[in-house]
């Protein structure tokens, strides 16, 4: 596949991580993706320490050849817009779907007492073991972006560890180093730190109207930036005991993934101005691991035409069918 070349007008970093997620490409993606849509069929996945985890199956009608299990990223959902185009893409590959939501997302407050926090990685990885055992097929591929990417690539590394029936995995634009990646977002362009923090206010207050025991109300009002809600939450309702400790412990840089034991993909940009593509040099030089660095693509967008279509998808099946091809050969 060639490289990624934004079309004229759609460069900007900040414009292409925009338009990603928001403007008429709602209309256009939901319309590309109604296959995926429509045969969505909802399942709450219940771990052994009894955490409940929503997602939705679509099944292909293609030749079967697995699953492909999804993560989104913070504050993002199985609906959201890179999930569908992805799903749709793996649907059209002969992958059935598993869109899979983070605890306390997607609308699904409801469903466990505790807060989300990023280091509840082994809830997560119990549902991915879970639906790789009960859905899998020949290839089986774990696909995260941003947050889920983080996700998708500390699971990949437990993945033989724990015995996970998952043969390759892709993160896209995946956070590696939260505290470089907080400081970013608060001290950015600021629409970032205010879409964040506005959603994870939304999510809390949602909390709120099913679990009386959570007493952060009066609290949730005052709070006005990322730092702040961080401050008052991590301390709070967190086993750290400061902002600084919680966003270290879930970092990939140095040896983080050096366990690492199936084929897995970085697809990222040198112009992500959340995640700083240098860092890619202090991860663990894994064998498993290799780089797809873009020159430009911002933030999980690579929108590649006035269409409002993602390249991205394209290049995640072509790692996809290349890996699927080599463990054929094998």
């Amino acid at each position: 596949m060639k490289s990624f070349t934004p079309p004229k007008g759609l460069k900007n970093k900040h414009l292409q991580s925009i338009l990603s997620s928001t403007g008429p490409r709602q209309f256009f993606e939901k319309r590309r993706c109604k296959a995926l849509i429509n045969s969505s069929i909802p399942e709450i996945i219940v771990t052994p320490q009894n955490i409940k985890l929503a997602g939705c199956l679509s099944k292909t009608t293609k030749p079967r050849k697995g699953i492909a299990i999804l993560l989104h990223g913070w504050e993002g959902c199985t609906e959201s817009l890179y999930m569908l185009s992805t799903g749709q893409a793996f649907l059209d590959d002969g992958y059935d779907v598993f869109r899979l939501n983070f605890r306390d997302h997607g609308g699904t407050q409801h469903l466990n007492e505790g807060l989300f926090n990023s280091m509840l990685l082994e809830e997560v990885l119990e549902a991915v073991k879970y639906l790789a055992a009960k859905y899998g097929g020949q290839h089986n591929v774990l696909c995260g972006y941003s947050l889920g990417g983080n996700f998708c690539l500390r699971i990949a590394n437990l993945a033989v560890a724990k015995e996970l029936n998952i043969d390759q995995a892709i993160a896209v634009c995946p956070l590696l180093d939260p505290p470089t990646t907080m400081e970013a977002l608060s001290n950015g362009l600021f629409i970032y730190e205010q879409y964040f923090v506005k959603r994870w206010k939304s999510s809390l207050s949602r909390k709120l109207n099913y679990h009386s025991y959570l007493d952060y109300k009066g609290k949730l009002n005052e709070l006005k930036s990322l730092q702040q809600m961080n401050d008052f939450f991590i301390v709070n309702y967190t086993e750290f005991n400061t902002v600084n400790e919680y966003l270290k412990a879930y970092s990939l840089l140095g040896d983080t993934l050096q366990t690492l034991s199936i084929p897995t993909t970085i697809i990222s940009t040198e112009d992500d101005p959340m995640i700083p593509a240098s860092q890619l040099s202090q991860l663990y030089p894994s064998p498993f691991l290799s780089f797809d660095l873009q020159a430009s693509g911002g933030h999980c967008a690579f929108i590649k035409n006035w269409k409002l279509e993602s390249w991205v998808n394209e290049r995640i099946i072509y790692h996809v069918q290349q890996q699927f091809i080599a463990s054929e050969d094998f």
